[in-house]
C-alpha cells in the first residue's frame, strides 16, 4: 500500500468533514429546521435536561449569538422556554411541544448515529475515539507554538 501523504491526508479529512457537516445540515433542512435550532433541539434531546446557555455553546461549539438566534425562533414558536435557576442562570428547556417536534426530530438522528456506532465492532469504536483524540491532542500542542508567535512577525 503507497504511502498516504500529507496533502491526500488533508484533502480526505476535509472532504469528510465537509460531507459529515453537510449530512447534518441536510437533515435540519428535512425537518425544516435552521441549523442553529436543529443543534438546540440535539443538544436538549442529547443531555435529557435543561441545560444553560453557557452549557449548550460548550456542547455545541457555537457563539452565543447563534444560539440566541435558534432559541428565539425555537421560543416563539413555543418549543422552548428560559427558565430561572437562581440568579442570572436561565435554563433551557423543551416545552411539551417541543418534546414532541424533539422526538420526530433529533431523536430519530440520535437512533441513526446510535444504530450506526453498534454497527462497529467495540476495538474499533474504541479506536475511533483514541485516534480522534490523539490526533487532536497533537493538533492543540503544535498549535501552541502559533499561538505563542508574536503577530508582529
Amino acid at each position: 500500500m503507497a504511502e498516504l501523504t500529507f496533502q491526500q491526508f488533508n484533502l480526505e479529512s476535509c472532504r469528510m468533514y465537509k460531507e459529515d457537516d453537510g449530512l447534518y445540515r441536510r437533515l435540519a433542512r428535512h425537518f425544516g429546521l435552521s441549523d442553529s435550532a436543529f443543534w438546540i433541539l440535539y443538544a436538549l434531546q442529547a443531555a435529557n435536561r435543561p441545560l444553560t446557555q453557557a452549557e449548550m455553546s460548550s456542547y455545541l461549539n457555537l457563539s452565543k449569538q447563534t444560539i440566541n438566534s435558534g432559541m428565539k425562533s425555537l421560543e416563539q414558536a413555543g418549543h422552548i422556554r428560559l427558565s430561572g435557576g437562581g440568579g442570572r442562570r436561565k435554563y433551557l428547556e423543551l416545552t411539551p411541544q417541543g418534546q414532541a417536534l424533539s422526538k420526530r426530530t433529533v431523536q430519530l438522528v440520535l437512533e441513526m448515529e446510535e444504530r450506526a456506532y453498534r454497527l462497529m465492532p467495540e476495538e474499533e469504536q474504541a479506536a475511533l475515539l483514541d485516534l480522534t483524540r490523539r490526533h487532536l491532542e497533537l493538533r492543540l500542542q503544535e498549535a501552541r507554538q502559533i499561538f505563542d508567535m508574536s503577530q508582529e512577525d
